[in-house]
């Protein structure tokens, strides 16, 4: 089931000001089946390259997925995940999600992500809610995002 970490789908953004990688992963828990995860790294610009060695990166699961897939499909306006000492915000704005990541004090960076990349985000993070749900049916999936973004409270 895993592939190796280089091969695994991924979608790489640049903005002005820093970079965001998307990439399937998944989640292993002792004793349970590996679960299709969604990690999210986002560094700050340094010149024309992207400092990777000060990432964030934040692992989205089974309770953050859902949540990703409603903001990009247009149900909820934006989600926040939230660790202890760090966090990503994804929100949709005109034209564009704008994706902000915060770690411990100073350390913020964000970009936009035009309508291409936001396209290819979503792709990315709904095939991983897929596999995830286990789902075959896609009206279902869409239906049940529907349904969770309804009961959600920005």
């Amino acid at each position: 089931m895993r592939k190796h970490p280089a091969n695994q789908m991924k979608v790489r953004c640049f903005g002005s000001k820093a970079g965001l990688t998307a990439e399937a992963t998944v989640l292993l828990k002792d004793g349970e089946e590996p679960l299709a995860a969604l990690n999210l790294e986002v560094a700050p610009r340094d010149g024309e390259r992207i400092n990777w060695k000060s990432k964030i990166v934040l692992q989205l699961g089974e309770d953050d997925l859902p949540l990703l897939c409603c903001v990009c499909l247009g149900y909820l306006p934006k989600a926040e995940f939230k660790r202890p000492t760090k966090g990503i915000v994804v929100e949709r704005q005109p034209n564009r999600l704008f994706i902000s990541a915060t770690q411990g004090s100073g350390n913020c960076y964000a970009l936009p992500l035009p309508i291409a990349q936001t396209f290819r985000f979503g792709v990315l993070a709904m095939a991983q809610l897929k596999k995830q749900s286990g789902m075959d049916d896609d009206n279902l999936l869409l239906a049940s995002l529907r349904g969770a973004a309804a009961l959600y409270q920005c």
